[in-house]
């Protein structure tokens, strides 16, 4: 198969992308500042405000990129389209080697395994990693819903309980908790229960269009 292009600006594809990203919009700026400063007319105090001018605009940009990277998983995770999913987490593991971004990743990795359905896949990359704040309640969700779908139905449960019983803050999160526990009704055997609450997540308008299509398949599994 051929390689895809690497993501860069925003999560879209393509060298273009990846140095408008990295290196061409910092470049221009610092460019910009170089010549503002050189052809001002001002004293050293002058120059050294318009320097930190530039370290504020700066500083900016890379929050900017942080929110359009964020954003861009957000997304992926929304549409439940998991080969993009994957893409955008080996992209930032590829590029950082913070513990705690590197769990995170992987805890995204697992998600787009489970929403391929495999869940083996899933529980392989959680072990991989010691996720905390969010992130944990993230990989509770998966791990949930992954132990249900191979048969511990049991150890699902008391991962639930421990971990999920009050829900979420995040909406998001909130709602994966939701799929997580109608999984784990089913696995149960208490098919009235998660059809229900399957077509309640099937119906919801907060939830992502991956999350709907997802909840609407395993209740037409349940009726069928």
């Amino acid at each position: 198969m051929k390689p895809q292009p690497r993501i860069g600006f925003g999560g879209k594809r393509g060298l273009g992308w990846v140095l408008l990203a990295s290196w061409l919009v910092p470049l221009m700026m610092t460019a910009a500042y170089i010549v503002l400063i050189a052809t001002s007319e001002v004293d050293a105090t002058g120059a050294a405000w318009e320097a930190i001018a530039f370290a504020f605009v700066v500083v900016l940009w890379m929050i900017f990129r942080v929110l359009t990277e964020h954003a861009a998983m957000a997304r992926a995770v929304d549409v439940g389209d998991a080969d993009h999913v994957i893409e955008l987490a080996d992209f930032q593991l590829s590029r950082t080697r913070r513990v705690r971004a590197r769990a995170r990743y992987h805890v995204y990795r697992a998600l787009a395994f489970d929403i391929r359905g495999d869940a083996a896949a899933a529980l392989a990359e959680l072990d991989k990693c010691s996720p905390t704040g969010t992130a944990r309640t993230l990989a509770a969700t998966i791990r949930v819903s992954a132990l249900a779908e191979t048969g511990h139905a049991a150890d699902a449960r008391k991962l639930y309980e421990s971990e999920l019983t009050v829900a979420p803050r995040d909406p998001q999160l909130a709602i994966l908790a939701r799929l997580a526990e109608a999984r784990l009704l089913r696995a149960e055997g208490n098919e009235p229960a998660a059809s229900a609450l399957f077509s309640k997540l099937a119906d919801n308008v907060r939830a992502g269009s991956g999350i709907r299509s997802r909840a609407k398949a395993y209740s037409l599994k349940l009726t069928a």
